[in-house]
């Protein structure tokens, strides 16, 4: 029995601490004057006779050195039971800092009938004695004794016990715990953490633990106390409190049993009213299953549950008469229900002791590690074999066979009527494989409201947790219930609507309601949420290993469905996939824009409950890459006046940005400076310079000092071409700043490189380089914008010196190399940024400046292939609805490496191998030196033809003259074939410009008309898939069109990637076809470049 007579609990004392005191430290030799408390003594002697009567006394000397420990010690409060021991409180001493002492006379104290007593008078004999402590202050010590005589025993000629030492929450300089027992009585003493060798004395033989936490605590950041982290040496793997010393005088579990058997068996017998109530909860049920399930439900559901831990006033249950005549009960009394009615029904079953959220012992057989009564019921299995089912009415309203977690793969004592007792391990999991689902489907409007319908379902523990909520609530209630457990979930908008009605009990819990929230998730800033609630993942710390093995909860599957359809002609910027799969967990989450709506999936699959604290680094692993810690990544809303789609746009493949014919936003005129900005900033977003120059001015007049103001307004004249005086504005912004994030020097810097001033732009980051990352590495740019590869391999060297590790600052001191012509430092640098990389991009950059230099040119290959397969596979996996700005990269770095491939293979003599994969490149780069490339190849296998025409063509393209050396050697090369009296290719499939080389016709077999763009996935057929990205519905029949296109050259033979590419439609009116003409540039970039 656990004789536990503490006044103030280890909890109870830790959350004293909030309210202790929080002046600064002062100078002391006490190293303990600031805690709000200090045990100087606390001692527990225990003495059993053999008859399992016996006396326990607890001395204490405490402390008190806070307002809120005073109060709380100012009335001493000892439990007992009173049917089988009385209670004494043998003094209570204030000792004052005086040295004066001061006792509280004993006869004071007053006797009561405890919280659990008063609750359920028939159920519990607890009594509690309270005597308040007279002129206890802050720096007195108090000393108490209690003395608690047991006068019967719980079990004739049996004891048992189980003391904790006192360890987390505050300081302790000595503790003390003493058992005797008559030397002749047999007992077994459990302490292995805590060695002490019994002796004897007057007979008895006694052992003594001592133990002491000495460690102080410290003050936080605000100065409050915070008590030492001290690992408690008693406690299991998942962190439950085990025994510091335990002792029994049973000498088996069966033992145990048997003695519980002889207080309940004879009740569990079926009387004739139980019989009857049997007969008729099971009317309509056919199976035992059915029958079972129905008596459960009874008395999970019918019979309120009084909730006293086992043993607490008394062992042995009540009669099943008595429990259904009171319609309440224990956790023993709903066994004994239970059990005797399914007993009337012919059914075996046996009582089982459980600990919950106790760590057994099994070394030590003792009543001790239970404070729990379910039941077990033997049902036939699908064979017809009789299966153990285990039951927890207690409960109530768990489904039939789901046990609370807590009592989930738990040693339990089983007790069968006829055979001995044996320790059993209740299940691990559920009865089913548990899930919960979570759909939203909402709608956004153009001022930035969602409104949405949310449907919860659950088979899962999140089920019991509902239906004990719901068991509690009103349908008046539901609103507000939902309200709260929306915002738990991470939604701050409002809830209207709940139906929380269940009309199967047996069924999953479905909850659902509707949600609205204005300006939802980031819409001022054109951002916004799939409607995802927060998941539920456990989270591990990063700095060091947990103490406890990691608690993963029940396996489940845990999905969610979020459908938002954007207003009219919106488009989104998607998020990265995330896909993570473990042995001991799976998460994945995609993202979708389907017609408008932005479809994001998430499902989370938890396959084992616990993981070893020693594999936390490979649980912290996969936490990373489910990118939780970092929160829901945003969705970029692309508004639908960002294009307009002509006739004349189509004909160019471009799409323009059309005037914002918005109006101007209202002024707000906030006090709030940050607010003010964060307006001119969407006025710079909509690209109203003039509007948002005058409310700087007019906010620098007004808050001359505050931070970003000048710099904003010096970077809006540089816009608006007055470099002089916005150059001023920054640098006085970062004088007077200068702790500032450097953005506004980018932003000057990037103004000036577009206007070409790259000796300016030079000048400016020169002053604001030091040691920051991104100025140097703007700094690089211009000055390779320059031609000034000297002074940017400097700045190079100084960033890689820092970063080592960063392979594109090794990948661009290797490009530099290359241009000063230091081609062998330039291959040795290559080489080394790519070793060990499998970053297809990295690889195909340094190769490229392998093929440069010449050198090692089989190598280069070998590398190259692997880039391009890499890429392949990257793309032959993605969705095209998914398709976001990395997507695309993937498929530009794909071409790249086609065309760096080509190239290697040109270099080699190997012109006809490396025609396919250049001709590709060029399908989808369209650049000056891709066509150079793939014109030098013709002009290898002989084709001075195609040579030439393909020469005109590359010479053509978009910036040509920008790549200096590439020019000039297809301007010269065109010069020298024409001389040679070559006639350039020509006729079907040689266009003669960069238009019709892009332009394409499809059929318009539903008659659309207007304009649009459309996203494609291509393969080495043609197009793969297609989608509407804007533009009327009506032109969404030209998506099967376009799947019929033949585009040859696209991608190499057998390749198995998917490219993605835009194009621009149009249909006349009453035109039977329509163009399709690819644009220069594709992606979400491109759509967002002018926003």
């Amino acid at each position: 029995m656990n004789l536990r007579l503490l006044v103030l609990t280890a909890a109870g004392l830790a959350a004293l601490r909030l309210s202790s005191q929080t002046q600064s430290p002062r100078p002391s030799a006490d190293p303990y004057r600031d805690e709000p408390f200090v045990f100087e003594r606390y001692d527990t002697t225990t003495t059993m006779k053999a008859d399992g009567t016996g006396d326990v006394v607890q001395h204490v000397i405490v402390r008190v050195q806070s307002d809120g420990v005073a109060r709380q010690f100012s009335v001493l409060n000892l439990s007992y039971a009173s049917a089988n021991s009385t209670a004494t409180i043998e003094f209570v001493r204030v000792h004052k800092p005086d040295g004066s002492t001061i006792n509280t006379p004993v006869d004071e104290a007053m006797e009561m009938p405890a919280e659990a007593t008063r609750e359920a008078p028939m159920y519990s004999d607890l009594k509690e004695k309270h005597l308040p402590v007279r002129s206890l202050a802050t720096g007195d010590r108090l000393e108490y004794q209690f003395h608690t005589v047991l006068t019967k025993a719980q079990a004739p000629g049996r004891f048992w016990g189980a003391e904790h030492f006192l360890v987390q929450g505050g300081v302790v300089l000595e503790q003390s715990l003493t058992l005797a027992v008559p030397e002749k009585t047999y007992v077994q003493v459990w302490s292995p953490n805590h060695k002490a060798t019994p002796m004897t004395r007057d007979g008895m033989q006694v052992w003594t633990w001592t133990s002491s936490q000495t460690k102080a605590s410290a003050r936080d950041e605000n100065g409050k106390m915070t008590a030492a982290e001290v690992k408690d040496p008693d406690e299991d793997a998942d962190g439950r409190k085990l025994p510091s010393v335990a002792w029994t005088s049973f000498h088996s579990w069966d033992e145990v049993g048997a003695w519980y058997r002889s207080l309940a068996e004879e009740r569990l017998q079926p009387t004739d009213s139980v019989r009857a109530k049997a007969d008729e909860l099971t009317r309509n049920a056919k199976t035992p299953q059915e029958q079972a399930e129905a008596l459960y439900r009874f008395v999970a559901t019918q019979i309120r549950y009084i909730s006293l831990s086992f043993g607490v006033g008394r062992f042995q249950p009540h009669t099943p008469d008595e429990v259904l005549d009171h319609g309440y009960g224990d956790c023993k009394d709903k066994d004994t229900l239970l059990e005797s009615l399914l007993r009337a029904k012919g059914m075996t079953t046996a009582p089982v002791l459980i600990g919950a959220g106790i760590a057994p012992v099994m070394d030590v057989p003792s009543p001790a590690v239970f404070n729990h009564a379910i039941t077990t019921v033997e049902l036939p299995d699908a064979s017809g074999k009789p299966e153990r089912v285990w039951l927890d009415s207690t409960a109530e309203v768990a489904p039939f066979r789901v046990l609370m977690p807590v009592i989930r793969d738990q040693q339990a004592l089983v007790i069968p009527d006829k055979t001995p007792a044996t320790l059993e391990k209740t299940p691990a999991n559920p009865p089913y494989a548990y899930y919960e689902d979570f759909v939203a489907d909402g709608t956004l409007d153009s001022e930035g409201l969602l409104k949405s319908h949310m449907v919860l379902t659950a088979r899962s523990d999140t089920e019991l947790d509902l239906r004990s909520m719901m068991q509690r609530l009103s349908p008046a209630q539901w609103d507000d219930a939902m309200q709260y457990l929306s915002g738990a979930m991470g939604f701050g908008g409002k809830v209207s609507g709940t139906d929380m009605r269940q009309t199967d009990a047996a069924a999953p819990v479905k909850i659902t309601y509707d949600y609205s929230r204005e300006k939802y998730a980031g819409w001022e800033n054109k951002q916004s949420l799939p409607l995802f609630p927060a998941v539920e993942l456990t989270i591990v710390s990063e700095e060091k290993a947990p103490e406890h093995d990691i608690d993963l909860g029940a396996p489940r599957t845990v999905e969610a469905h979020s459908t938002m359809a954007l207003p009219a002609g919106y488009r989104a910027e998607l998020p990265d996939a995330v896909h993570v799969s473990r042995e001991f967990a799976t998460y994945d989450k995609t993202y979708r824009l389907i017609d408008g709506k932005v479809i994001a999936d998430r499902k989370l699959v938890v396959k084992v409950h616990k993981l070893p604290r020693d594999r936390w680094k490979d649980y912290l692993a996969f936490q990373k890459a489910t990118l939780v810690n970092d929160g829901e990544p945003y969705l970029r809303l692309i508004p639908p006046d960002h294009l307009t789609i002509t006739k004349e746009g189509a004909k160019s493949a471009s799409a323009a940005p059309a005037k914002d014919t918005r109006p101007a936003a209202e002024p707000s005129n906030p006090v709030d400076t940050r607010q003010q900005l964060a307006e001119i900033n969407l006025m710079l977003q909509r690209r109203d310079v003039a509007g948002a120059r005058i409310r700087l001015e007019s906010l620098r007049k007004s808050s001359p000092d505050a931070p970003y103001v000048l710099g904003m307004l010096g970077l809006v004249k540089a816009n608006d071409g007055d470099f002089d005086s916005g150059a001023r504005d920054v640098d006085a912004e970062m004088k007077a700043h200068p702790d500032d994030d450097p953005w506004m020097v980018l932003g000057l810097a990037q103004e000036y490189s577009n206007k070409q001033r790259y000796t300016d732009a030079d000048a400016l980051l020169s002053k604001y380089s030091g040691s920051n990352e991104r100025v140097q590495k703007m700094r690089i740019f211009v000055l390779e914008k320059q031609g000034d590869y000297t002074h940017a391999l400097g700045v190079l060297r100084d960033l890689q010196a820092r970063q080592p590790e960063d392979r594109a600052v090794a990948t661009q001191v290797a490009s530099a190399l290359y241009e000063l012509h230091r081609n062998e430092e330039a291959a040795m640098a290559a080489k080394k940024a790519m070793d060990g990389s499998d970053d297809p991009d990295v690889i195909n950059n340094n190769v490229y400046v392998l093929s440069e230099t010449k050198i090692d040119l089989p190598f280069a290959e070998a590398q190259s292939r692997r880039s391009v397969d890499l890429l392949e596979k990257a793309t032959a996996l993605q969705v095209l609805e998914e398709s976001n700005t990395k997507a695309f990269a993937a498929s530009a770095n794909l071409t790249a490496s086609w065309d760096t491939l080509g190239y290697i293979l040109l270099l080699q003599g190997k012109s006809k191998e490396a025609e396919p994969y250049l001709r590709a490149a060029w399908f989808s780069q369209e650049n000056v030196i891709v066509g150079n490339h793939l014109a030098q190849a013709f002009k290898a296998l002989d084709r001075n033809a195609d040579a030439l025409w393909m020469y005109r063509l590359a010479k053509q393209a978009d910036h040509a003259a920008d790549a200096k050396q590439d020019y000039a050697e297809v301007v010269a090369a065109i010069a020298r074939l024409e001389k040679a009296g070559i006639k350039a290719a020509s006729g079907e499939g040689f266009a003669t410009s960069m238009q019709d080389f892009r332009s394409y016709h499809v059929k318009n077999g539903a008659g659309a008309e207007g304009g649009g763009t459309v996203r494609l996935q291509l393969n080495a057929d043609g197009v793969a898939a297609a989608m509407l990205v804007s533009g009327d519905a009506k032109l969404k029949p030209l998506l099967e069109e376009a799947k019929s296109l033949r585009l040859p050259g696209a991608e190499p033979s057998g390749s198995s990637a998917r490219v993605l590419r835009d194009a621009v439609v149009y249909c006349g009116k009453k035109s039977s076809t329509c163009d399709l003409v690819f644009m220069l540039n594709s992606g979400i970039a491109v759509e967002g470049a002018s926003e």
